[in-house]
């Protein structure tokens, strides 16, 4: 039987009425003692060593980080967004532009960015007068990542890659942070008058996909208000 930890203790016991809560605004069913027991079981997890294996079957373990991922500022959400998402549906966060919870987005939406992001800084760098502000290194680092997050996926080596256990609504997934999709939507929306300019995308694909991320990152009934 492992010995009990006062700061995992006290730590659920903070957080298990948010995740119940976030849940719950969801339509999903979770009491207290549930989202505190989820909670636990995810410490659990998370607190046990990571091993790689060489080319000879050696096992090596991995450095603990400093700070335990479980006490990271908004790591009870991640656990409500995860039970969300275990229950086949969307996620959407409170504060979408600073949460970086990771946001179930379907694969062609999340593709449709990567390629809208890379078309825009085409469009900025190619302009009669070119720019390289900060906004463009933004930019620049925003496809970075989310190029590694779909480049990450079909790196897998899974047969079930792109399986029905992924999908939420209905649809096939890609896990994003919703902070960098907010980020996705604030840059597109600000460059569409350089992508229109530049020719380089056509314009009625991107207002469909800024209209479906934002579906994914803040709800259609909120879009329909």
């Amino acid at each position: 039987m492992s010995t009990p930890r006062t700061d995992v203790d006290e730590w659920v016991l903070a957080s298990a009425a948010e995740v119940a809560r976030n849940v719950a605004r969801h339509g999903v069913p979770m009491t207290w003692s549930e989202a505190a027991e989820r909670l636990r079981r995810t410490v659990e997890l998370l607190s046990g060593p990571v091993f790689v294996v060489d080319d000879g079957g050696t096992f090596t373990p991995l450095p603990q980080q400093e700070i335990p991922r479980w006490q990271e500022t908004g790591f009870a959400e991640s656990v409500a967004c995860a039970a969300v998402h275990y229950a086949g549906q969307p996620y959407y966060p409170e504060n979408p532009q600073s949460s970086r919870v990771e946001l179930a987005i379907p694969w062609d939406t999340a593709t449709a960015l990567v390629h809208l992001l890379s078309a825009l800084l085409v469009a900025r760098l190619t302009a009669p007068t070119p720019s390289c502000n900060e906004e463009q290194v933004e930019a620049a680092q925003l496809l970075n990542r989310l190029s590694a997050d779909v480049a990450f996926e079909f790196s897998r080596d899974d047969d079930a890659l792109l399986g029905d256990e992924e999908k939420v609504g209905e649809r096939v997934y890609l896990l994003m942070q919703s902070c960098d999709v907010w980020q996705a939507l604030d840059l597109l929306g600000n460059g569409r008058e350089a992508l229109r300019l530049a020719g380089v995308t056509d314009m009625e694909i991107l207002d469909l996909t800024l209209w479906e991320a934002s579906c994914w990152l803040f709800g259609p009934y909120e879009q329909a208000s």
